[in-house]
Formats: C-alpha cells, structure tokens, sequence
C-alpha cells in the first residue's frame, strides 16, 4: 500500500515527520526525487521504505518524492517545475523508459518523444474526444468502428532501430537534464542515477532475490536482449553527457547492490532502496 498527498504524490517519511507537497514548501523546501516507478519506491513495505525517505534519513533532508511510475524525462521535468525554486537536491532515479519506450516506439521522432503506453494512447486519440467521453461514462457509441480515425501504417522496425534510437533517448534525456540545471540555478545540485536493469547476467543473484522472481524474465518482450546487451552503453553516454553538463552521474549498477536488493527487473526491496539512498548520498555529498 502507498499514500499519497492531495497533488497525487506519494508521501514520504523524514526525521521531521511526514513529507508532502505542501509541508515540504512551508518548511522551506529541501531535496527533490523525480523518476518513475523506481523512484516512487513501488516494491517498498511501506512511504518509510522509499527511496526518498531513505535518503532523508541519511542526509537529514526533507526529501519529497515527485516520482511518476513509467515516466520518461519529460514528465519528470512536468512535475518537478513547481517545486525547483525551494530545491537544495535534485535527484533524478530514472533512464530505463525513455530506452524501452524509445526502442519500441512507433513514432520515434514524435515531438514530444515516446511516453509509456504509447500503443495505447495511440488507440485512444483514433476515437473522437466527445465519443471517447461517452465511453468513459460507461454508455455505448453507435458504430463506434466507423468512427475511429485512420492512422498511416507505422515504420517498418527492426533490431538495428536499437542503437540509434538508444542514442536518441539519451540526448533527449540530457536535454531535459540541461533544462532542469538552467531552472534550478546554480546553487542546486542535480544527480542523475540511471536506474538499474537486473538479470541473472548483470547481478550475482541472492536466494531470496531467485526464490521470489524469474530475472531471466523477457519483461521488454522481443526488445530485452536488445536493451540488455546495450545497457553498459546506454550508462556510458549519460556518465559523458552529465560531465559535459556538469551535473553529477551514479551508475546505480546492479551489481554494486548486496544481498536481497531487488523484487524484480528494475524494482528495489526495501533494503535495495536503502542502498540506493546510501550511493546517492554519498554521491551528493562528493558534488558538494
């Protein structure tokens, strides 16, 4: 189970007490944690077993959780603009959807680049807004099929799409990285940890980690050897970006994690997310 605040957030838990969106802002602010699912902490045991509670614990810093499960960078950038002007910290838990969206998207050089559940989406907008509406309210649509928008047969893809369009999602990611240390000014620091990608290839798997999940798993579908076999690469063009930047890169590496650290492919136990706020602090306190 998680809570969250009036503004969709999850709550996180400090030294100081609860921390959400408006106790965060009245105390002054502190740090700020983006991301997606990762970030949200979504295999934690409770808003105390989080990433971000984590780190507050350690740093001795409100820390308020901006995570949005399956966010891409540019969804990051939407939820942390109302809150940048009070942040200390900006730590960002993130990268793997903007590869896996990117890799499988079918309209790769969309504007806004590929979200999550793109396919979906894609359906969605073939149905007009007032019809979608009707649908929404439980009421059915007379020859609905024949008024679904005709869309253009998608590009043709194949695996040789993978390292461009990885190469794509990182210079979009970097861009929005630019656009977060512009906005938040100098006395911010801003780290960039690039989420880890667990298998049985990239980690030396503990009992508990192999009793609960299969980590050989094809969670990415056709795309997961693919993804996985260009991940140290992927890692390698944001540790050069963030340097040409000038904000601070953590490779959270699989296999930098001890005992049981992970519930699935990209989600932290408890204990991994504690790990994981003990990297970035340190990592934090090395940019200072």
């Amino acid at each position: 189970m998680l809570n969250t605040d009036e503004e969709g957030f999850r709550l996180s838990d400090s030294p100081f007490g609860t921390v959400d969106t408006t106790t965060w802002l009245a105390a002054g602010g502190g740090g700020i944690v983006l991301g997606n699912s990762v970030a949200v902490g979504l295999a934690a045991t409770s808003d105390r077993n989080s990433p971000p509670s984590h780190l507050a614990f350690v740093s001795g810093t409100r820390q308020l959780n901006l995570g949005l499960c399956a966010a891409v960078s540019l969804q990051e950038m939407v939820a942390a603009t109302p809150f940048l002007h009070a942040a200390s910290t900006v730590v960002v838990i993130g990268g793997g959807p903007d590869f896996v969206n990117l890799v499988g998207s079918l309209d790769p050089s969309g504007l806004f680049g590929a979200v999550s559940y793109e396919r979906t989406f894609t359906e969605l907008a073939e149905i007009p807004l007032f019809d979608l509406a009707t649908l929404a309210s439980g009421e059915a649509v007379p020859d609905l099929e024949s008024r679904r928008r005709k869309r253009g047969k998608p590009a043709a893809w194949n695996l040789a799409d993978t390292v461009p369009r990885m190469e794509a999602a990182a210079r979009r990611r970097l861009e929005h990285l630019g656009f977060l240390a512009r906005a938040a000014g100098e006395r911010t620091r801003i780290l960039f940890c690039l989420q880890p990608l667990v298998t049985s290839r990239t980690r030396q798997l503990s009992p508990e980690e192999k009793a609960r999940y299969d980590f050989d798993a094809p969670v990415f579908g056709v795309l997961h050897s693919a993804i996985e076999a260009n991940w140290d690469t992927y890692a390698g063009l944001y540790a050069k970006g963030c340097a040409d930047l000038g904000i601070s890169f953590l490779n959270l590496s699989a296999d930098l994690f001890e005992g049981d650290a992970f519930a699935d492919t990209v989600h932290f136990t408890d204990g991994g997310n504690r790990q994981a706020a003990e990297m970035i602090h340190r990592a934090l306190e090395g940019a200072a």
